[in-house]
């Protein structure tokens, strides 16, 4: 067997926030980000040469940083830093109190005593703070800290090791007022100078890494082509009226092409389609637009027909045929590419290295045949703020270990320049990287929504659009016009809608989305309809557990015996819906579909429903249950595991760690599903008490999933006549 070829594929992505209208942008995360892991990205790279790399650039992404570096544009959250601290107006400040702690608070704040003092003097806990109440304990002195501190821990670990002044700056020990307005107009300047040189690199990327792109405003391109696509992996789902649209699905693929052959200097060979997303219907177009090669997760290898084991069948590529039109498809390991995303930044940086490597060195020999091929995708940007320095010593862990090993490191395409891809495969699974279907961007009451405000839209202007579509002389606004139509299709507003993920951002991305579908209507000189400025993200219609505190709506007696005997038993719960894909990214490999809360005057418990439906609840030898709970003062770690005869559930004593005496008793029984129960009293918890508790899933002692928290208070005997008179 020849030696294995890993090609890493590092994924770069902001939707289009900004409004083609008006050029007004209400997001920073184009400009953070850029001088964070974007520039981290390819300063590393440049400094290993010989270990190949691919990172894609999603064309919206890239637009928004030439709008910053060639255009001089800006965003609120910039233009509101630049305000003399002395100047700023009551609303000004109630902005910056709510939003210049958007950042890892571990990471990025704690380690910075005046930073996390401000952070505490705010409150930690957003949703219970009264800002208009808490500007008037700030003072000016405070905002400009503020200012500059927001702007300053963003900086990644290349940019300040070019510029030692952003570690001198952050590293001042003083409790009490640190920054002048000179030092903040340097910050905002140096952010500037150092997007300019991101732009620069990606001009004039070496040879060892491969830039790709990625349809021009990441839409999920199946569901572009036609939403009824959905029904194929996702039968039972209720799905919004049929929309459809080859034209503009071509034109986003076409479109991004040429966005990146005019900001980079030559064609994408290679494509990390949006979300991962594909179906049959997308060869064709990927072919007429000129890309060589997708990838897609191995979830849509092993459901397209090809069965047998994963050594076996993931690691080489294979030609994708439908109507006579051909792609080739490379396909992701999703275990080695979830680890990096969502679990290595929680443990020691050597041990994550090593295990990493470990884990490269273990599928290298388990791969079969000639010149095996490991593919690890993931994004690249979020994942680093939880490491250490935003992922510094991971990395270059990794590439100076990976470079004593035998396993080589090349771009997709070079890899395929010597080993093109010689099985076909004659169908296509229509899905994404999440759980292998579309559930994150449709199927929903609000997800839906936002389909029907597309084709209502579409419906009104197709004539019109697709005029402009064919004409390759259209004016600039007819041009606008096509991008916020496009725009409005990007993937990250319906990930946002409905109850899948929590952001204080959530009513934002409504806004831009409804913007991009108004701007369409301006553009072309036509009256916006009404239904477009009616909100599709509602805060009062979402489920209690995204509104910080959670309200049963009344008291539950569950007898906890491991079964759902009955409706009624858990019918006044608070239901979590999990499924398979949560967190920053979303993530695979879910064990849990559904979280019971609720509780009575002498009791709170949990019922955890399995993922699969046709098996009794259980964990692997490898994997555990930890339920964290706290009030403030006292905090206790609960442990559901297997001991390889039966399952234990224990409270962990740990005074190092500031767990209390694990003397406690808890009622639990597992059968088809997992029930447990605690007595206020045994803890020590009051009424009026307000508790969090935590759920998280462990595996091989990395933890996988780490759940919303959930924040109730203690109940006392009239609060379900308060509910009621509600």
């Amino acid at each position: 067997m020849t030696t294995p070829t890993l090609a890493v594929l590092w994924h770069m992505h902001q939707p289009y926030y900004r409004n083609m209208l008006t050029g007004e942008c209400i997001q920073p995360w184009v400009r953070l980000h850029g001088i964070h892991s974007y520039y981290d990205m390819l300063s590393l790279y440049e400094k290993y040469p010989d270990i190949g790399v691919d990172i894609n650039f999603v064309p919206s992404l890239l637009r928004q940083l030439r709008e910053y570096t060639e255009q001089g544009l800006s965003d609120k959250f910039f233009e509101l830093s630049q305000v003399d601290a002395k100047e700023l107006d009551q609303s000004q400040k109630m902005f910056i109190l709510r939003n210049f702690f958007m950042a890892n608070h571990e990471r990025m704040i704690k380690p910075y005593p005046r930073y996390w003092k401000l952070f505490q003097q705010r409150g930690t806990s957003l949703q219970d703070v009264d800002l208009e109440h808490a500007i008037r304990y700030f003072s000016w002195k405070d905002y400009l800290d503020l200012q500059v501190f927001y702007n300053l821990v963003w900086f990644g670990f290349a940019a300040r090791e070019e510029h030692p002044e952003i570690e001198q700056m952050l590293s001042n020990p003083a409790s009490g007022h640190i920054f002048t307005e000179e030092d903040k107009k340097f910050v905002l300047k140096l952010q500037l100078d150092v997007l300019k040189k991101l732009m620069e690199k990606i001009h004039n990327h070496p040879k060892n890494i491969e830039l790709t792109t990625t349809p021009y405003f990441h839409p999920i391109t199946p569901l572009l082509i036609d939403t009824d696509i959905a029904k194929r992996c996702m039968p039972k789902v209720e799905l919004p009226a049929k929309f459809t649209s080859h034209n503009f699905a071509q034109f986003q693929l076409q479109h991004g092409a040429n966005y990146f052959e005019q900001t980079v200097g030559h064609k994408p060979e290679g494509m990390w389609p949006s979300e991962g997303s594909v179906c049959p219907e997308m060869i064709p177009l990927l072919e007429k637009t000129g890309i060589k090669w997708v990838a897609a997760d191995e979830g849509i290898l092993f459901l397209s027909g090809v069965a047998g084991k994963k050594a076996d069948c993931l690691y080489k590529p294979y030609v994708a045929e439908y109507e006579g039109s051909k792609v080739t498809m490379v396909f992701r390991d999703r275990e080695l590419s979830d680890l990096i995303g969502f679990s290595y930044g929680r443990m020691p940086t050597d041990m994550a290295v090593n295990d990493f490597l470990d884990r490269i060195k273990e599928t290298a020999k388990s791969t079969t045949g000639d010149a095996p091929l490991i593919t690890v995708l993931l994004d690249g940007e979020n994942a680093w703020e939880t490491y250490e320095e935003s992922g510094k010593h991971f990395l270059t862990g990794f590439l100076e270990g990976i470079r004593k090993t035998k396993v080589k490191c090349a771009t997709i395409s070079q890899y395929l320049a010597e080993h093109p891809a010689r099985h076909i495969l004659k169908t296509i699974h229509s899905g994404s990287w999440i759980n292998s279907n579309f559930h994150i961007w449709i199927g929903k009451p609000q997800k839906n929504q936002g389909w029907n405000y597309i084709k209502r839209v579409y419906d009104e202007l197709a004539p019109k659009l697709n005029l402009i579509l064919a004409n390759p002389n259209r004016s600039d606004k007819e041009l606008f016009a096509l991008e916020s139509f496009s725009a409005a299709c990007g993937s990250d507003w319906f990930w946002w809608f409905d109850d899948d993920f929590s952001s204080e951002f959530k009513s934002d991305f409504d806004k831009i989305f409804r913007m991009h579908l108004k701007n369409t209507f301006s553009f072309l000189e036509r009256d916006i309809p009404v239904f477009l400025f009616e909100p599709i993200y509602k805060y009062h219609e979402t489920p209690h557990h995204q509104q910080g505190e959670v309200k049963p709506p009344g008291f539950i007696y569950p007898v906890l015996d491991g079964v759902n005997t009955s409706f009624f038993e858990w019918s006044n719960a608070v239901r979590l819906d999990i499924g398979r894909a949560r967190g920053t990214m979303g993530q695979t490999d879910e064990l849990i579909e559904t979280i019971f809360f609720g509780f009575n005057d002498e009791a709170f418990f949990f019922r955890i429903d399995a993922l699969k439906k046709d098996v009794t609840f259980s964990l692997k030898d490898s994997e555990e249950i930890i339920l964290y709970l706290h009030d403030g003062a006292s905090k206790y770690k609960v442990r559901l595991y297997f001991d390889g005869k039966r399952y234990q559930m224990k409270f962990v004593e740990s005074p190092d760690e500031g767990y209390v005496n694990g003397t406690h008793t808890v009622e639990w029984s597992i059968k088809s599903v997992f029930e447990m129960g605690f007595k206020f009293s045994n803890l020590g918890y009051h009424p009026g008490e307000k508790i969090t508790a935590i759920l998280t899933v462990v595996r091989h002692g990395i933890e996988a999933r780490h759940y919303s928290h959930i924040t109730f208070t203690v109940p006392d005997e009239t609060y379900e006549r308060s509910m009621w008179s509600v």
